[in-house]
């Protein structure tokens, strides 16, 4: 069965796609990924291309209503569906054709759904929470949905969960949160002190244990290497947590 991940935050700069990028090449040692990338800034298909130029991407996918022969293989067991800049204008595109909203998330749901079962895990770099279909989309294709979080206003998490119990109720009632993966703090800053103290408070049930380093480290990865490397040790605590969050959401254990 697949178990499809998405990665999302409500601001810019929190580590969203590096925390992506570093599931998707781990899982890939033991288990077949597919890597797909809904981002405007598609970054995450840089990362895992470098590169590489791809001559058709997730637009070409939507578009032609053909998504399973748009990925591209990395490794024997990593793959990624290419993201484009123009992705953001696809849901523009269904409404001059008469789409509705809800109908333009359903179809790209749908055909994105279809090329899911031939992995075990499909992790989603989404798209900035601004672009709202874009958005519910990358949701109602995901089992387990994680927040990354960094110094910041509190207040934008209500606005994720809202979103998720939006598309729980209008396209993915099997969605479930994942938790707040705190990102990029430091112990020397007083706001990030404060911010770190506030979102444990706020929200203890959803905040994971481990927090992804403000560390060189996760600058310059050489995917190559990834797998035997610093970066794999240093991120493994949280590659442990979200296995063991995931078996306990999916054995009934909710965390909504």
């Amino acid at each position: 069965m697949t178990i499809a991940i998405s990665i999302s935050s409500t601001i810019g700069g929190s580590g969203k796609t590096t925390v992506a990028y570093m599931f998707a090449q781990l899982l890939s040692t033991n288990y077949k990924v597919l890597a797909l990338d809904l981002c405007g800034q598609c970054n995450f298909t840089e990362m895992l291309l470098h590169d590489n130029t791809v001559n058709e991407t997730v637009c070409d996918a939507f578009e032609t209503g053909d998504v399973a022969s748009h990925i591209v293989p990395i490794t024997k067991n990593l793959y990624v569906l290419p993201g484009d800049m123009w992705v953001n204008a696809i849901p523009t595109h269904l409404y001059i054709q008469g789409f509705k909203t809800t109908q333009i998330v359903v179809v790209l749901r749908d055909l994105l759904n279809c090329a899911k079962n031939d992995y075990d895990f499909v992790v989603v770099d989404c798209p900035s929470i601004c672009a709202d279909e874009l958005f519910n989309v990358s949701l109602s294709v995901t089992d387990f949905a994680i927040m990354t979080y960094s110094s910041n206003k509190p207040q934008l998490i209500k606005s994720w969960l809202n979103k998720i119990k939006y598309v729980q109720d209008e396209f993915n009632p099997e969605l479930r949160v994942g938790g707040i993966l705190r990102t990029r703090f430091n112990d020397i800053e007083a706001l990030h002190i404060f911010y770190n103290q506030e979102v444990c408070r706020l929200y203890p049930d959803y905040c994971w244990n481990s927090v992804f380093p403000n560390s060189p480290l996760f600058a310059n990865i050489d995917s190559h290497f990834i797998q035997k490397s610093q970066v794999a040790t240093a991120f493994k605590p949280i590659l442990d947590e979200m296995i063991l969050r995931l078996l306990k959401t999916r054995n009934g254990i909710a965390l909504w």
